[in-house]
């Protein structure tokens, strides 16, 4: 799955690059981003979420930034996230069937709002980022224990249906971003708006799933541009 993730990124760089080629100046519109990120869920379903490091890579396309206050971006991203969760506690019977983690695979598609902070430094002022982003979930894997083991680790490397998680998210985000003569960053807070609960309801796991309710994600990510 992630090699069909990393096929379409470069199918995409491929086709913003042919069309960039219409125009020498339309080149420092496309840019490559690569950044880590605070990654975890929130909602009543999934008990005692924590957050987990994650990776996202990506590429983006903004309108020209040399004139005007408000711009557009739009990318295709790859991300490798979800969450910890502190449910595998010292002498509980359960702690071998205790989810400890839950990791994501998704594709996203993020659209934004760029809004200069200074007219006079055109590229390379400050831009606040508004933004929403739909995600596509290509993989989600849930492990047990306080080492963290595959739940079906048996048939880990064969056929393994994903969770009962749905596969699309819409989430909102806010953020900054600058880019200087060869390189720049960004920073963004996302938060999904979507209840991905399924009928998540997975046997032999503790805490007990099944309850019905909300399920959403949330992250803090730092990148480099360019």
């Amino acid at each position: 799955m992630r090699k069909f993730a990393l096929t379409i990124l470069a199918f995409f760089s491929l086709w913003i690059s042919a069309t960039a080629q219409e125009s020498t100046n339309d080149w420092s519109n496309l840019g490559l981003k690569m950044g880590i990120g605070a990654y975890s869920f929130y909602g009543d379903e999934l008990k005692n979420p924590r957050p987990m490091f994650g990776y996202v890579a990506g590429l983006y396309y903004h309108s020209p930034l040399e004139k005007g206050r408000f711009h557009l971006q739009a990318g295709l991203d790859i991300r490798f996230r979800g969450g910890n969760f502190a449910n595998a506690r010292e002498g509980d019977t359960a702690i071998g069937t205790a989810y400890t983690k839950i990791s994501l695979v998704s594709l996203d598609l993020p659209v934004q709002l760029l809004i200069s902070t200074n007219l006079e430094k055109q590229r390379e002022a400050l831009f606040v980022t508004l933004g929403a982003q739909a995600s596509y979930l290509l993989r989600s894997v849930l492990y047990v224990g306080p080492d963290q083991i595959p739940l079906n680790q048996s048939v880990y490397m064969q056929t393994w249906d994903n969770l009962p998680l749905k596969p699309i998210e819409l989430l909102l985000s806010v953020g900054v971003q600058q880019r200087f003569v060869t390189v720049g960053y960004a920073i963004s807070l996302n938060m999904g708006i979507t209840n991905l609960n399924d009928n998540f309801l997975i046997q032999g796991i503790s805490p007990a799933s099944g309850n019905g309710l909300g399920i959403g994600t949330w992250s803090l990510e730092a990148s480099l541009l360019f």
